[in-house]
């Protein structure tokens, strides 16, 4: 599964690459943008990190997209995102209270293929799955203890890309020119993002997305 996403991928990006070339007077060509917050974990192997176990953390996420549309109701749609991902720990010791993040940003380009559930009228929900590609910018543990505040750079120990799958909602609003855009997904990493370091095993990501956007 990993390799075959890992193709995938690879074609993704280069679709991207092509598709940024277009111009907006090709008929069926939509561009946007959007933004929004991450809600974040990741998958670990063993499961907790010195006994405690990962949580959901905030995030956020935002970017550019377009829309290029296919026969009978499909479209493919490629994305260029920020993405905030990760997890934190809440731990107590010994009268010591306080939460360790754990920070891991992505340059994300998700290669999406829509399906509008409903043709016409000025509300269309549709539904998408695909592809993505993730380029590592920045891995950090930062420990809160007591108004104590520690910040320790982990990027050397993470891989520089993750893949994975994308599944989600969409909303499209129509408001004349523009279209207000919502969307709700699930950001599934299939990869190992961790080298070969002391403690995980295995760290895969887990994130959903839900995002606000315009499009014209």
């Amino acid at each position: 599964m990993k390799n075959l996403v890992k193709n995938v991928t690879v074609i993704a990006v280069l679709v991207l690459f092509l598709v940024m070339t277009t111009t907006p007077s090709v008929a069926g060509v939509k561009f946007g943008v959007k933004g929004g917050i991450t809600l974040a974990d990741i998958k670990a192997v063993p499961d907790t990190f010195s006994g405690y176990k990962w949580e959901n953390k905030t995030g956020l996420a935002g970017g550019i997209s377009m829309e290029l549309g296919l026969p009978k109701g499909f479209y493919l749609q490629p994305e260029l995102l920020y993405v905030q991902k990760g997890a934190k720990i809440s731990f107590s010791e010994e009268g010591v209270t306080g939460t360790i993040k754990t920070n891991i940003n992505y340059i994300e380009i998700p290669l999406l293929f829509k399906y509008n559930l409903i043709t016409g009228g000025p509300t269309v929900p549709s539904v998408y799955v695909g592809p993505f590609v993730g380029f590592n910018t920045k891995g950090e543990f930062v420990i809160k203890a007591n108004g104590y505040e520690e910040r320790e750079d982990i990027k050397d120990d993470l891989k520089s890309t993750e893949y994975g799958l994308v599944f989600g909602l969409g909303l499209t609003q129509n408001l004349g020119v523009l279209k207000l855009t919502l969307d709700a997904r699930y950001d599934l990493g299939l990869s190992n993002i961790i080298k070969e370091v002391e403690g995980p095993e295995s760290i895969k990501t887990r994130t959903w997305l839900f995002m606000v956007g315009l499009s014209f």
